[in-house]
């Protein structure tokens, strides 16, 4: 039997109190670690399906809060309704969402009226109504029915759309479903048109017999994602959130240093191929860092947009005068 060389022979390795003090060192250190990561904790985000959010389920699979304190968990919702109301009840404190349904949460449940302390993402067309070939724009939806979710997203789409062709909003019957219920009643031919978003509206823009009529693109800057937190929480745990930015912008580098198997990662979850998940951000714009600070400005890019969406709904009777609107911050923005 060959010996091993002088070097690599360590018999105090086999000594009881060695091992004992190594094995302490070890727990030692793992205890060191939980409590870097319990000093921030377990962070629930709410999420529902859309190209944007999925940076967070990345993030959430990489573990790529761990170095930063934080365990985030993202909490997947089947439609932007449900998101709200699990909300609203507070079984979330952080929600990725739009600026109108920010806007609902403060009509609905004013004491819980969020924050809003980082901008995802600005839909650049990614959002749409779409219709039968039937109809060539919107004028044709008149006395027809159209589907959408019971959102303010979803009827500020239509509201805007209608305003640029001067349709009555009240011209037109809706029909409230969840968005797979959407796509398949307007496949069965039961409704003219839906307003719809990836990747939902993946399959609809590639068959022959859908038209676009209508997207986010033609209302630039209106459509805007964003995460959003329960005020008193923040004040609370204002490290977590900041550590969930941190996080956020390490999803993004990700992205670019590993596109391939970080795609195939968030294209998985939407249940969609590689290709159609790239396809479908081409409508979606994500703001730099160095964007975040006047998005974000008390009477920046976010707030204007904010008031100014907030008086179109009320002028149309979809929203009350007397409630709250939504907050931006910079407090919790931080550099990758």
């Amino acid at each position: 039997m060959t010996s091993q060389p002088p070097s690599l022979q360590r018999p105090w390795l086999q000594s009881p109190r060695v091992l004992a003090l190594v094995g302490l060192v070890l727990l030692a250190g793992a205890l060191g670690g939980l409590r870097l990561l319990g000093s921030q904790g377990r962070l629930l985000v709410a999420l529902t399906s859309w190209p944007g959010y999925e940076y967070l389920y990345l993030a959430e699979q990489r573990r790529l809060g761990h170095r930063y304190g934080l365990d985030l968990r993202v909490q997947q919702y089947s439609s932007l309704e449900d998101q709200r109301l699990a909300y609203g009840r507070g079984d979330v404190e952080v929600i990725a969402t739009n600026l109108p349904d920010a806007i609902a949460i403060c009509q609905e449940v004013p004491k819980r009226c969020p924050e809003l302390f980082l901008v995802i993402d600005q839909s650049e067309g990614a959002d749409v109504i779409v219709s039968t070939s039937d109809f060539v724009d919107v004028r044709g939806l008149v006395g027809q029915t159209v589907g959408l979710e019971r959102t303010l997203l979803a009827e500020y789409l239509l509201l805007r759309a209608f305003e640029t062709k001067q349709v009555p909003f009240d011209q037109v019957r809706l029909l409230h479903e969840g968005p797979s219920a959407l796509v398949s009643a307007l496949s069965k031919g039961k409704i003219a048109a839906i307003v719809t978003y990836p990747p939902h509206s993946d399959s609809l823009r590639e068959d022959s017999r859908y038209r676009v009529l209508s997207n986010s693109a033609q209302i630039p800057g209106e459509i805007v994602d964003v995460l959003a937190v329960n005020p008193a929480f923040a004040k609370r745990h204002p490290g977590m959130i900041r550590a969930l930015v941190r996080t956020w912008w390490a999803a993004q580098a990700l992205a670019r240093a590993e596109p391939l198997s970080s795609q195939a990662l968030m294209a998985k979850r939407e249940q969609v191929s590689p290709a159609a998940f790239v396809a479908s951000e081409r409508g979606i714009r994500y703001p730099s860092p160095a964007d975040q600070a006047e998005m974000l400005a008390p009477t920046g890019s976010v707030a204007r947009v904010l008031v100014r969406m907030a008086d179109q709904m009320i002028s149309a009777r979809r929203l009350s005068a007397k409630a709250p609107l939504p907050s931006s911050t910079q407090a919790f923005l931080l550099m990758p």
